[in-house]
């Protein structure tokens, strides 16, 4: 009897892992400098952003408490010091 179907011709492997009954794991073909890389940088990708930030937003920070009025809490110092001096 014929096959009712034309089988697919089958994809070639470029890559595979191969997982050891131990648990360790390897790629075949093992990856290139640039792929050990680039995965190690999205691995701390947030890390790096998070810690980026924050020296980021205190230094926008230190901007914006220089570009307040400083006469609005000198007149707040003179009040306090009347009441204490009165």
């Amino acid at each position: 009897m014929l096959p009712s179907k034309i089988p697919v011709r089958s994809r070639s492997v470029r890559s595979f892992d191969l997982i050891t009954p131990q648990g360790r794991t390897y790629r075949f073909p093992p990856p290139t400098l640039s792929q050990r890389l680039l995965r190690l940088l999205f691995a701390h990708a947030e890390t790096v952003a998070i810690s980026a930030a924050i020296p980021a937003l205190i230094y926008v920070a230190g901007f914006a408490a220089e570009a307040l009025d400083r006469s609005m809490f000198e007149a707040c110092n003179d009040r306090v010091g009347v009441r204490r001096v009165g």
